[in-house]
């Protein structure tokens, strides 16, 4: 069997998926006047594409598939498509206006403790968005994003204390009285067993990146053991106490703060233009869109994301379109932080932009961790003071150490929350504050609070449970391969105009056409491990 007799049923399969791109960042602007018109046409193409997999099939023998092994692997990647990407729970959440209200009814959780499983799900995700946008402090409302900020950037400990309590009402939504109305130990009840069997997302990470489930955690736990070393044990022996939670974000804050007056709100957005550019990507030309303003007319957007926004293809006239790469984010202050968050989104555009594969592998790679990886390439540059002093005019002299540690608060953070989910999962019946605590104390320094469930301030947690992991098994990759690009190229901190094409041909052009642990052997030349990693974070106590 020929790619020929597939093709069709690819077209019909890019058009289905493209309407579905365009109809979902619709849906997340709030762009009510086109929504009918794509509604319609993503129903059309959704209801062509499975009859056009209904003609291919009949048209075969019972049973016949394709004779080459890329054509089965296209029509399997078609297959699970259409049943997930495809079906009529996906699509970006929206957040209803009304939603906050709406979740305030105690007998809507009644209801959805007792039905469970995406009943249950959908409503905390809903919730969460909306109290994750409605965060009060005193007569203020701030989003979460904004609370975390100012954690950073406020100097008064009693404040920053304020500031962290508010977020009790996100830690409610997800965590309720961490007992038997926990909508969260609801979820992990569920999830627990896939996990036991070895269908958890970290499982499956494991499986596309060649390594175990024991190899990621063992990874985790290293990258823990690593801070404590570099950080916490020293603080202990020069007597300093135990750090409350709501002061880890303001230590971790200091580069921020030092570089805050070089990075104004409407700064960031140039400065992240000019980098890409400086590597060979211009952000116009491939076509790539960034929504990042607040508005009225927008539905809230709790955790910033990239999509689609129209798949990437090849024209009749043999060239290829770039597709509708989509950034959609809300940045209110500027800095640091928002910067970097920036610019890993944009890698996740810039990704999207250089796939070059048939319709059936035009997709993100099979891993997401890979994909959280494949962002950060340019993102963690960042963190380096010799980068700070390139592109930040104005920008403080912020000490090696100190970025260095500020930068990788966040990785050992989210390293912490993968071990907690591990852990959760394995002991489904046990209090979530008390795994977290014991993760955060031992690990982190961080002062013992069972009584709160601050670890619920990550959306992702509830989205995707397990989804965490992407983070922490990223940052592991990405070092990985930042060492294995510099050996090839050279340091791209100053400017690599060749530093795109490269990247896209080695790492970003395949989607689902190769496998991640395929690219990254490639790259890499073995599979990946923690080193590049754990050396980094040592880097920071060398330099204490």
């Amino acid at each position: 069997m020929s790619t020929d007799r597939l093709a069709p049923l690819e077209r019909a399969y890019l058009a289905a998926r493209d309407a579905r791109d365009r109809l979902d960042v619709a849906r997340a602007r709030g762009e009510p006047a086109d929504r009918l018109d794509l509604e319609a046409a993503t129903s059309d193409t959704e209801r062509a594409v499975r009859e056009a997999l209904a003609a291919f099939e009949a048209a075969g023998q019972p049973g016949e598939e394709p004779a080459r092994d890329e054509d089965r692997r296209a029509l399997a990647a078609i297959r699970t498509g259409i049943d997930t990407a495809l079906s009529e729970d996906a699509g970006l959440p929206v957040t209803p206006r009304n939603a906050l209200a709406a979740c305030e009814d105690e007998r809507g959780w009644s209801r959805a403790l007792a039905a469970g499983g995406e009943t249950l799900r959908r409503r905390i995700e809903t919730c969460y968005a909306a109290a994750a946008e409605s965060i009060r402090v005193g007569d203020r409302t701030l989003t979460r994003l904004q609370v975390l900020g100012r954690l950073a950037a406020e100097g008064n400990a009693a404040e920053r204390r304020r500031l962290f309590l508010a977020m009790a009402s996100l830690w409610w939504v997800v965590d309720g009285d961490g007992r038997e109305r926990s909508p969260y130990r609801s979820l992990v009840g569920e999830t627990a067993a896939a996990w036991r069997t070895g269908r958890s997302p970290i499982a499956a990470n494991a499986e596309a990146l060649g390594v175990t489930e024991q190899t990621i955690e063992g990874w985790v736990v290293a990258l823990l053991a690593a801070w404590r070393a570099a950080v916490v044990e020293p603080g202990r022996t020069a007597g300093e106490p135990p750090i409350e939670p709501w002061d880890w974000w303001w230590r971790a804050g200091t580069a921020q703060r030092s570089l805050q007056q070089a990075l104004p709100h409407d700064g960031i957005l140039g400065i992240n233009r000019a980098v890409y550019a400086s590597l060979g990507a211009d952000l116009d030309e491939l076509g790539i869109e960034l929504d990042l303003d607040a508005r009225p007319s927008r539905p809230a957007v709790p955790v910033a994301f990239t999509t689609f926004g129209g798949r990437p293809h090849r024209r009749d006239d043999g060239t290829w379109s770039h597709g509708r790469p989509t950034v959609l984010a809300t940045y209110l202050d500027g800095g640091l932080g928002e910067l970097t968050e920036l610019i890993h989104e944009t890698g996740h555009a810039i990704h999207i932009a250089a796939i070059h594969s048939r319709p059936a592998f035009t997709d993100w790679p099979a891993s997401d961790a890979l994909t959280e990886a494949l962002a950060d390439l340019v993102a963690l540059d960042t963190a380096e003071p010799e980068w700070q002093r390139r592109w930040l005019a104005g920008g403080a002299d912020v000490p090696d150490m100190v970025s260095i540690r500020c930068r990788h608060a966040g990785t050992v953070l989210d390293a912490a929350w993968t071990l907690f989910e591990i852990r959760q999962h394995e002991q489904p019946n046990r209090a979530a504050n008390d795994i977290w605590t014991e993760i955060t104390a031992r690990w982190l320094g961080i002062a013992p609070h069972p009584e709160w469930s601050w670890w619920a301030m990550r959306g992702q947690l509830v989205q995707d449970p397990g989804y965490m992991a992407n983070y922490a098994i990223g940052s592991v990759l990405s070092a990985d391969l930042r060492n294995a690009i510099r050996r090839a190229r050279g340091s791209w901190i100053g400017g690599d105009p060749g530093w795109y094409a490269w990247v896209s041909e080695h790492l970003y052009r395949f989607g689902l056409e190769r496998s991640p642990r395929e690219v990254l052997t490639a790259v890499l030349g073995r599979p990946p491990t923690a080193d590049s990693l754990l050396e980094q974070i040592a880097r920071g106590a060398r330099l204490r």
